[in-house]
């Protein structure tokens, strides 16, 4: 499978606390997890940042009666734990894509994708033709588009989702309950990481007012 984001169920055994935390793959600190006291926990793997978070916050509203901390990052008592990998192993079994992986520092060794090769470029432009093609299919059809202005943050085709869009790691378009959100903030850091301009501008032109 693709992975590019984590849920890291950090297990403190010197404190006996939980935390939920998401990450970038590219952005875990592998040697954190070296220290003993974290030998017990380990990760929610996912192809989607929006995925991650949904996954999480189910997890989350099963355990909210054992939060014991919630500054600078909510904590929960070890005796969750149960509960958390009962979560855990029912989205598993509900999400085949996921993966749970035990010891995190194996993840140290899986391959990032990335979209700045010559392979990566050409599979960029597929994704996103057929992204557009099968958007604009939806509003052909008469799909309800709310197009916002871009300062508004958000515009919504209402009722809808593509599956494609599960699969792939974007954050400017994902779907999210029953329908497909173009979220600027997404399309903002594309923006920062200067890659593909012309194509975002397009989406820009496309998709917001």
């Amino acid at each position: 499978m693709i992975i590019s984001h984590v849920i890291l169920v950090e297990i403190d055994t010197d404190s006996s606390t939980i935390a939920l935390k998401i990450k970038d793959l590219k952005n875990v600190k592998f040697d954190y997890y070296c220290n003993a006291k974290y030998n017990k926990s380990f990760a929610v793997c996912t192809n989607s940042k929006h995925l991650a978070l949904s996954i999480k916050s189910g997890i989350e509203a099963l355990i909210l009666d054992d939060i014991i901390e919630n500054f600078n990052g909510a904590k929960y008592s070890i005796s969750a734990l149960d509960k958390v990998i009962r979560g855990c192993n029912f989205y598993k079994s509900e999400i085949p894509s996921i993966e749970i992986i035990k010891d995190i520092k194996t993840l140290e060794k899986v391959e990032i994708p990335q979209i700045d090769t010559y392979n990566g470029a050409l599979k960029f432009y597929k994704n996103c033709d057929l992204i557009m093609k099968q958007i604009d299919e939806l509003l052909y059809n008469g799909a309800k588009f709310s197009k916002n202005n871009r300062k508004d943050g958000k515009s919504i085709i209402h009722n809808r989702n593509l599956p494609i869009l599960d699969q792939l790691n974007l954050e400017w378009v994902y779907n999210k309950d029953n329908d497909i959100v173009f979220d600027n903030i997404g399309l903002a850091k594309w923006k920062r990481e200067g890659q593909f301009k012309h194509y975002r501008r397009v989406i820009e032109m496309k998709y917001f007012r």
